[in-house]
């Protein structure tokens, strides 16, 4: 990790320049130096690292627990499913995970830091899914606390976060993409949309979870 515990608050970076020698960079500095170099190349220095794709499974921020209590996966492993028959959102509620439509994923992450503190978390990922939203489709998206992104006043992703004993947080994701109107539940008729309904544009799933990714790995990094 690049903020891992094997870093220090202050951490010397030797620069290969004969006069400077080297300098202190404080954390939040570093963080910035990690946030450029990764947008500029397009690289995930975190989430990615491990992905479990499913056609079906229950749930996977379930699937992400069996998987880290297993040892299987560590930080930055992605679970990724083409449909769920339990997905959850926020307590006491469930989420339609219609097949190959939507982009249904859980990141395994272990922040340093306020490991607990899911709101704010949560928060962090529903900024990086708007950010998202509007380079991929040109859609301004709001957010709806505590866990809910909506377009045009639609519900457009769900964000589940669960803080397990081990540190380790799942971060669950449900994006509807390409779903037409016709696709959701009656009692959901009016109250969801999709990427495809707001931008009349379709979108390829692999796509459209790799850019979110990388999104959400910088969103996560200027967290820590």
């Amino acid at each position: 990790r690049p903020k891992a515990a094997f870093l220090t608050r202050w951490l010397p970076i030797q620069l290969l320049m004969p006069v400077i020698g080297f300098i202190m960079i404080n954390q939040p500095a570093l963080n910035l130096i990690w946030q450029l170099w990764a947008s500029s190349t397009n690289f995930n220095l975190i989430l990615g690292k491990q992905v479990f794709h499913y056609a079906t499974i229950d749930s996977t921020n379930d699937e992400a627990r069996r998987l880290i209590a297993a040892g299987q996966a560590k930080e930055g492993a992605v679970i990724v499913a083409d449909t769920q028959t339990a997905g959850r959102g926020k307590p006491g509620s469930s989420w339609v995970s219609l097949p190959a439509v939507g982009l249904y994923l859980s990141a395994v992450v272990k922040p340093y830091k306020n490991q607990a503190d899911l709101t704010a978390l949560t928060s962090v990922v529903a900024k990086a899914v708007v950010v998202f939203i509007k380079e991929l489709t040109d859609q301004y998206a709001t957010i709806k606390l505590p866990n809910d992104v909506l377009i045009n006043g639609k519900k457009v992703c769900g964000i589940l976060c669960e803080h397990l004993a081990s540190g380790y947080v799942v971060i669950g994701i449900g994006l509807n993409v390409n779903h037409e109107q016709a696709s959701f539940p009656p009692e959901l008729a009016d109250k969801a949309t999709s990427l495809k309904l707001a931008s009349s544009q379709a979108y390829q799933l692999s796509s459209v979870q790799q850019q979110l990714l990388t999104i959400l790995d910088r969103h996560y990094l200027a967290y820590l």
